[in-house]
């Protein structure tokens, strides 16, 4: 019975110095991962004007950006503090803006009155 319970507690140990190993963090190498994509998602410019705001969802009435294969028109875009923190935000106002696409639309990276 003794040598079942000195075998499970060594067992028990040895999975646990085991590990992921280093430099193995999924944390990480995640965050590292979106941080890399971040850095080589393109950046498009554009401008136009402000249509409607519903809180980080800006509605703009834009140039477009062959770039981006986006035709002139109206689209939402999602922007984050940062971005707001500096802009105008009244619809009717007149921005030039830079963006890029992602998983889920188009994010606003910079938004400044024109």
């Amino acid at each position: 019975m003794k040598n079942k319970i000195v075998l499970a507690i060594f067992g028990a140990f040895s999975l646990v110095a085991c590990g992921p190993g280093p430099g193995s963090s999924p944390q990480e190498n995640g965050s590292e991962r979106a941080a890399h994509a971040l850095e080589t998602t393109p950046q498009y410019d554009s401008a136009g004007v402000i249509s409607a705001v519903d809180g980080s969802i800006l509605t703009l009435d834009h140039d477009g950006a062959s770039g981006a294969n986006l035709p002139p028109g109206r689209n939402d875009f999602v922007a984050f503090a940062d971005v707001l923190s500096e802009a105008p935000l009244e619809p009717g106002s007149r921005v030039a803006f830079k963006f890029r696409r992602n998983d889920e639309g188009l994010e606003l990276t910079e938004l400044k009155a024109r």
